[in-house]
């Protein structure tokens, strides 16, 4: 027999008192909220892929709301009915992103400011110059590079 679990709501969540022990409230579909005694409240979903359970993160909350989480879930349910593992693939996408983070941050970008100046930065370090300076320094380059 299915027993059907109601569906939380955001007064449910924020009158949720933080006990001794980690315990959950659940919302249905396999998406719940963790409470733990520190206080944190993290959203995830519990799922089945190739026969193993598996937890997704979808969030903390409050910067996660009840709503967002649920969409979150049914993203993640879409995948699931394609045959696709969705921690597999935000796995892939972060790795991904920090490819792109490390391949921008090794090559050097340069713009001119309003000011008059040039700006010049690699990663998070920016240096930047008058356009006398940018001249000095290309002159200096056009030397070595001859």
């Amino acid at each position: 027999m299915i027993r059907k679990i109601d569906c939380l709501s955001e007064e449910e969540i924020n009158a949720a008192k933080y006990e001794d022990h980690l315990y959950r409230l659940y919302d249905g579909d396999g998406l719940y909220l963790h409470i733990s005694p520190a206080g944190g409240k993290w959203w995830r979903f519990k799922y089945r892929f190739k026969r193993k359970d598996k937890n997704l993160a979808l969030g903390t909350y409050p910067a996660t709301n009840l709503e967002d989480a649920r969409r979150s879930r049914d993203a993640a349910k879409e995948l699931l009915s394609q045959g696709f593992d969705p921690s597999e693939i935000r796995k892939k996408e972060k790795a991904r992103d920090k490819a792109e983070r490390l391949e921008a941050e090794r090559i050097p970008s340069v713009r001119a400011t309003f000011d008059g100046k040039i700006e010049i930065w690699k990663g998070t370090n920016t240096m930047r110059l008058t356009l006398d300076e940018a001249r000095f320094i290309g002159t200096l380059l056009t030397n070595i590079t001859r």
